[in-house]
C-alpha cells in the first residue's frame, strides 16, 4: 500500500477529530477511551496487516484532532474581559480591525492589561458597535465605557461561536468612546490596513453604487454596501459566493490570467500567475481571509495544471490540515474556508467529469475553464450552502452559467483600473467603464433570473445526516466513476 494512503489516512483522521469535537463537543472521558483504543491496533500493527495499520493511524490522528480541538475551549478566569460580560465597564484597547457599514461601524479591539479599580488586570477581544462616524482607524487606542454582552444566538445561527474563531467573546452596543492616541498598531498591518481603505476609496471613485460594492465584492469580500434588495437576490439565484472572498474567486481570475498568458510554457504561467496573486493579495490588504483564499486559489491552479495525476490532494489536506491546526474553529465556524476548501475539491475530482461536456464550450476569454469550475465548485459546494443559508436556489445552475464567464474580465477590469487610478486616470476610466459593462450585464442576469418563479426555495433546518450523507454518497460515486474509467482504460 503507497505511503501517500497513509499520509491521507492520517490528515483525514486529525479533520475528523476537529470537527467531531466542534459538532458534538463530546466529554473529556470520551478522547482517553479513544486514544486507548489504538493498543489492540498497535498490537495488530506489529503483524502488518493493511487493514489494522489503517485504523490504527485513523484512530490516533482522530485522537489527536479531538485533543487539539479541546484546546480552543475558552473558559473566562477574572483576567479575562468576558469574565465580566452582562456588567457596565470602563476600558481601554486598540483598535485591530474596522468594518465600515452602510449604517454603522464595527470595530474589534484588543484589551490588554488593562487594571480595574481593583488592581486587576485583565486582557481579551471585543467587538463594538457604534454609528458610522466619527470614524476611528486600525492602531487607534480608545477608552470605552459601556455593557459588555456575551454574543447571543438567534435563529439557529451561533454568533458567539462565529466570533469565537476571533477570540471575540464580548461584544458593546455604542458605547462611550474616548480616542486617546493613533498609531499602535503593527507596521505591517498598519501598512496593509493603508492599503485596503486606498483600494477601496478608488474603487468608489471609479464605480457608482452598487457597483462599487459588487466591485468590492468580487476582489475582497466587501460587500458591505450592497443594497438589501440586489443582496436578497444574489441569495435567490445562488450566486452569494461570487461575492464572499474565496478560493473560488482567486482561481477563477487565474484561468483568466493564463488565458492572456497562454503564449508561455505552462511552468513560466504558473509562476507569473502565483506572483500575480502575491500582489492581488497584498494590494486588497492581505487580511486573514484574503490570504486563506488566495492559497487555496493557487492550490486550485495546481489541481487544474496537475490534476489527479500528482499528490495535489496530499498538498490540499495538509495546507487545511496547517490553517485548522493554527485555529481549529475555523474548520466549522468559517463559512468562507469550508466553500474554499470544497471549490478546490471540486476542482481536483468533480472537474474531470464534466471534461467531455466542457470540450464544446468556447476556449476564448477562459469561458471553458469557467464554466468548468464553477459547476464542479457547485456540486461541492452546494450541502455547505444549504446548511449555512437554509435556501436552494433551482435557478442557480442557469444562473451560474450565465455569469461565470464574466466573473474573471469583471475582476481583472476592475483591478486594472484601480492599479492605473494611481498612475494615469483616463486609462483606469477606461478600464473602469469596461468592468461597469460586465458588472452590468451580471447583475441584470441577477435581477432577471430572481424574478422567475420558484427560482429559490427555502430549506430551514438542515440535519447534520443530510450533510455527512451527500458527501458520503458523492464520494461513492466518484469512487464508481472513476474505477469505471479505470477499467475502460484497461480494457
Amino acid at each position: 500500500m503507497r505511503t501517500s494512503f497513509f499520509v491521507i489516512t492520517t490528515l483525514i483522521g486529525f479533520l475528523a477529530g476537529v470537527l467531531l469535537y466542534l459538532v458534538m463537543q463530546p466529554p473529556l472521558n470520551w478522547l482517553f477511551c479513544i486514544n486507548f483504543l489504538f493498543i489492540p491496533l498497535f498490537l495488530s500493527f506489529r503483524f502488518k496487516k493493511p487493514l489494522f495499520c489503517i485504523l490504527f493511524l485513523f484512530i490516533i490522528s482522530l485522537g489527536l484532532g479531538l485533543t487539539r480541538a479541546t484546546f480552543c475551549e475558552h473558559f473566562p478566569t477574572p483576567l479575562d474581559v468576558d469574565f465580566y460580560n452582562e456588567q457596565r465597564m470602563e476600558l481601554e484597547g486598540v483598535i485591530t480591525e474596522v468594518d465600515i457599514r452602510r449604517d454603522q461601524a464595527k470595530y474589534r479591539v484588543k484589551v490588554k492589561n488593562y487594571s480595574l479599580q481593583d488592581g486587576t488586570s485583565v486582557s481579551g477581544g471585543i467587538l463594538i458597535s457604534l454609528l458610522k462616524y466619527p470614524q476611528y482607524h486600525y492602531g487607534d487606542r480608545i477608552r470605552i465605557y459601556g455593557e459588555l454582552k456575551t454574543p447571543v444566538e438567534f435563529d439557529g445561527f451561533s454568533y458567539k461561536n462565529y466570533l469565537s474563531r476571533y477570540d471575540l467573546y464580548s461584544v458593546m452596543y455604542e458605547p462611550r468612546v474616548t480616542f486617546i492616541t493613533s498609531g499602535e498598531g503593527s507596521f505591517f498591518w498598519s501598512g496593509m490596513t493603508i492599503f485596503q481603505n486606498t483600494f477601496m476609496e478608488r474603487i468608489n471613485r471609479i464605480f457608482p453604487e452598487p457597483y462599487a460594492s459588487f466591485e468590492a465584492g468580487l476582489l475582497i469580500g466587501a460587500r458591505k454596501g450592497i443594497p438589501p434588495d440586489l443582496m436578497e437576490q444574489f441569495n435567490i439565484t445562488g450566486l452569494t459566493h461570487i461575492i464572499a472572498i474565496s478560493g473560488y474567486n482567486i482561481t477563477i481570475i487565474i484561468v483568466f490570467v493564463l488565458w492572456m498568458l497562454k503564449g508561455l510554457s505552462r511552468r513560466m504561467g504558473f509562476v507569473v500567475a502565483i506572483g500575480a496573486i502575491v500582489l492581488f493579495t497584498i494590494f486588497v490588504g492581505a487580511s486573514p481571509a484574503v490570504v486563506r483564499a488566495s492559497i487555496m486559489g493557487i492550490l486550485g491552479l495546481a489541481a487544474l495544471n496537475y490534476g489527479r495525476q500528482s499528490n495535489i490532494h496530499i498538498t490540499i489536506l495538509f495546507t487545511a490540515f496547517l490553517m485548522i491546526l493554527w485555529n481549529p474553529k475555523i474548520l466549522w465556524w468559517d463559512v468562507g474556508f469550508q466553500l474554499s476548501f470544497m471549490a478546490v475539491m471540486g476542482l481536483i475530482y468533480a472537474a474531470p467529469l464534466f471534461e467531455k461536456i466542457s470540450k464544446k464550450l468556447p476556449e476564448a476569454f477562459g469561458v471553458r475553464e469557467a464554466i468548468t469550475m464553477t459547476i464542479s465548485a457547485q456540486v461541492m459546494a452546494l450541502p455547505v450552502i444549504i446548511f449555512n443559508f437554509e435556501r436552494l436556489s433551482l435557478i442557480s445552475p442557469i444562473s451560474n452559467l450565465l455569469v461565470s464567464f464574466a466573473i474573471p474580465p469583471a475582476m481583472l477590469f476592475g483591478f486594472v483600473a484601480v492599479i492605473f487610478s494611481f498612475v494615469f486616470y483616463p486609462l483606469s476610466m477606461l478600464f473602469g467603464y469596461l468592468a461597469w459593462g460586465v458588472l452590468s450585464y451580471i447583475i441584470k442576469v441577477i435581477e432577471w433570473t430572481s424574478q422567475i418563479p420558484y427560482a429559490s426555495v427555502d430549506l430551514p433546518g438542515m440535519r447534520l445526516w443530510m450533510l455527512f450523507g451527500y458527501y458520503i454518497a458523492l464520494i461513492l460515486f466518484l469512487i464508481w466513476v472513476y474505477k469505471r474509467r479505470k477499467l475502460k482504460m484497461n480494457g
